[in-house]
């Protein structure tokens, strides 16, 4: 410790020297302070400036990560927005095209319901035209006497009564049991009387299962 101070010392002390050596010829103390101070003022401007520089530096990375960080973001919204738009197409495209095959499959219903109904409703004029040739013949057999009167008033009782007892049956069968949307199905008395349990899943018209709807 004694040998560090006795350096410092001596350094004060050749300072003090020089110093006193400068006093006694004043333009060369002169020059010497106009050295010290030029040289601290280009230290301190230059230090001021390597500082303002930094600053400047890193206010301009700064800006351009903000920049980039706006920039970045806009994308990232007309990219959701795109996104969004899309999704939202699809769906009407999806309900488009849901829509299209249900007014297909009802219109393939309506057709096979329309084309049972003509066939069924021609074999009831055909079993008419029938009946009349059937009562033709027979007013026609018993004119002649192959038949008693009593033998064709029966038997044209009877078919009239067949062609009779038919067609009310189509009647009443098609105006009451049967089902509307599909030709080939009937109804029952408990149909729609009975509602499903909650949560249970129910079937549809096209026999595709669907999940109760407990929203409301």
């Amino acid at each position: 410790m004694s040998i560090a101070k006795d350096i410092v010392d001596l350094q004060d002390i050749e300072k003090i020297q020089y110093l006193q050596t400068l006093q006694s010829d004043p333009a060369k103390y002169n020059a010497f302070v106009q050295d010290k101070t030029t040289r601290i003022l280009s230290e301190t401007v230059d230090a001021r400036r390597a500082a303002f520089a930094k600053a400047s530096g890193d206010m301009a990375r700064l800006m351009d990560m903000d920049h980039n960080s706006l920039v970045a973001l806009g994308r990232t919204q007309d990219l959701s927005n795109t996104q969004d738009q899309i999704i939202a197409e699809q769906r009407v495209e999806e309900r488009n095209l849901t829509s299209n095959e249900q007014l297909a499959r009802r219109q393939v219903e309506i057709n096979n319901w329309y084309y049972e109904n003509k066939r069924e409703t021609l074999f009831l004029l055909q079993l008419i035209l029938l009946i009349m040739l059937t009562a033709t013949v027979i007013l026609a057999l018993a004119s002649y006497g192959y038949v008693t009167k009593d033998v064709s008033d029966f038997v044209l009782l009877g078919v009239v009564l067949v062609g009779a007892g038919t067609w009310l049956y189509r009647w009443y069968y098609t105006s009451t049991i049967r089902d509307p949307v599909f030709w080939n199905r009937r109804t029952f008395q408990q149909d729609g009387s009975i509602e499903p349990p909650s949560g249970q899943i129910c079937i549809g018209s096209n026999g595709e299962s669907l999940p109760t709807d407990n929203s409301s």
